[in-house]
């Protein structure tokens, strides 16, 4: 198997990315290429095997993506984030439900990105970000008509135990370069389009999902998400007006896909219930400036999906 690894970066992540290219040298499986993509104006991460391929290209982290995954030659690729390590055996472990065919997109569990047990999982369920599953049990996660998840908490961590999925962190995932390609993911450059891409995971998975491209968690997969915290900037203003505008655009696009009337008007209630009970939490815990940008982001949303620009994005599936 011929497989690439594709680097996000913005060349800032210091240990955390040298710990990343550790992993990749002590893989059992070694990369064909090494790709490694940073925004204009970024200078190369000190810390280089040596055999990295460097491309600048526009910033937006969904087009650092969706450049790094045009330029690769492979069959088969590792997309990952600048903060993570990973055991020597995770590639043979991710690419063996992808490389049989079954699979378009792997990847190992990240139990720390579910909600903590107790009040953390209380406020997630109760805002509708995130609920413990109650019917998609053989499922790791499912996405919501609110736009979040519910989260299968009783995983089993048992050799080849494979978990199906809607959606996974964007992180870190094994992909067939052509089944990737077929979701044309290249349309969705609106996740960009206000600077933090807010549910860039979920509109990615759950598009692979609505295309026909199936994805699933290798449960003894194991990694680490180091988390340098590059691409988000801290939480500010921006990061909540993003993930307003980001969540009813995700909603109106993907959630609303070729559904009737009544399920749209059914689905519509459950978001503004998201919308307002993350309105008052926010508020709550951020405060009213982050509240109400979380709020904007949502309204200038709803004036754009009824402009010419979201209409002259192409059809979701082609």
């Amino acid at each position: 198997m011929k497989y690439s690894v594709i680097i996000r970066t913005i060349g800032k992540a210091g240990e955390k990315y040298r710990r990343l290219l550790d992993s990749i040298q002590k893989s059992n499986i070694q990369p064909q290429e090494i790709i490694i993509v940073l925004p204009e104006g970024f200078e190369k991460p000190k810390e280089q095997l040596g055999y990295e391929r460097f491309i600048f290209c526009k910033r937006g982290m969904v087009n650092q993506r969706i450049v790094g995954i045009n330029a690769c030659n492979t069959d088969y690729a590792l997309i990952i984030d600048d903060d993570i390590a990973y055991n020597s055996d995770f590639i043979e472990k991710v690419s063996a439900p992808v490389v049989s065919g079954a699979y378009g997109l792997s990847s190992g569990p990240l139990i720390e990105f579910f909600p903590i047990p107790g009040k953390q999982s209380f406020v997630a369920a109760i805002i509708g970000d995130a609920y413990p599953t109650l019917f998609h049990k053989e499922r790791y996660n499912t996405v919501l008509k609110t736009t979040g998840y519910s989260y299968n908490r009783h995983l089993q961590f048992n050799e080849g135990k494979l978990y199906e999925t809607q959606t996974a962190p964007w992180t870190c995932f094994f992909a067939d370069i052509k089944k990737l390609r077929s979701i044309h993911f290249e349309d969705e450059l609106w996740l960009d389009m206000n600077g933090y891409s807010a549910h860039d995971d979920t509109a990615m998975f759950y598009k692979a999902w609505l295309c026909g491209v199936k994805s699933v968690i290798v449960a003894d997969a194991s990694y680490q998400h180091l988390d340098a915290g590059t691409s988000r900037g801290g939480i500010n203003t921006k990061y909540f007006f993003n993930r307003g505008f980001n969540s009813y655009v995700l909603w109106k696009r993907l959630i609303c896909y070729q559904v009737n009337k009544l399920s749209e008007t059914l689905y519509y209630l459950l978001l503004r219930y998201h919308e307002l009970a993350c309105w008052i939490f926010y508020r709550i815990k951020y405060g009213k400036e982050c509240s109400s940008a979380f709020r904007s982001g949502y309204t200038m949303a709803r004036n754009w999906v009824k402009s010419e620009e979201y209409n002259r994005l192409k059809s979701l599936i082609r």
